[in-house]
């Protein structure tokens, strides 16, 4: 699929709440008279921070699967795993910052990986630990499933120890003792993390 007009664009990126009227507006004001294709405004959008480089690329595609998933909108992605990838995305409702996983493919086709999922998302939702990271809503869309919770600032620990390179011995029974404080919540709570390891920790 591809963009034919300008006003096939127009209408699809205020149907899909990617952008405010207003904020077409402008961008059609900077690119006025200049065009009548889709591209240079696209760019345009991009420029003045209204879209981000993952929905400008996906859109010079013509595609507009994986920009909205449910009531949020996607912003780009910032993990990827063999089970689920992990995107920044905001609510349509509120504008909140979120993180947003979404389980693959070729999981998502199984009744069963599909079933866990939403067992141990739901059980998830229960947690409240200060290591452990807030889950808030979990859902279905389009035969998507995903889950939403805080957005964490910076990097994972793997990341971290590759730029510091490594930490102080006081630094290093810190953060051991907050992972085992988490697990150890998480575990009286009938829930085991089946997947620990330095890019889970944040």
């Amino acid at each position: 699929m591809s963009f034919q007009t300008l006003d096939e664009l127009r209408q699809t990126l205020v149907d899909l709440e990617l952008v405010t009227p207003q904020q077409l507006r402008h961008a059609i004001d900077e690119v006025g008279g200049i065009t009548r294709q889709p591209g240079p405004l696209l760019e345009a959008l991009e420029r003045q921070g209204v879209l981000t480089t993952y929905q400008l690329a996906k859109l010079q595609k013509g595609e507009t699967d994986g920009l909205i998933l449910g009531r949020y909108k996607l912003l780009y992605r910032n993990a990827s795993g063999s089970f689920a990838r992990v995107f920044r995305a905001c609510s349509l409702d509120d504008g909140k910052m979120i993180g947003l996983k979404v389980l693959r493919q070729r999981w998502s086709s199984d009744p069963n990986y599909v079933k866990q999922f939403h067992r141990e998302a739901e059980i998830c939702q229960r947690l409240r630990h200060k290591n452990i990271v807030p889950i808030y809503d979990v859902g279905e869309d389009r035969g998507e499933h995903y889950l939403t919770m805080e957005f964490i600032e910076g990097g994972n620990l793997r990341e971290f120890l590759k730029i510091r390179g490594q930490c102080s011995p006081i630094e290093s029974a810190q953060c051991l003792l907050d992972m085992a404080e988490g697990l150890e919540y998480a575990l009286s709570q009938g829930m085991t993390h089946r997947d620990f390891k330095l890019t889970n920790v944040l």
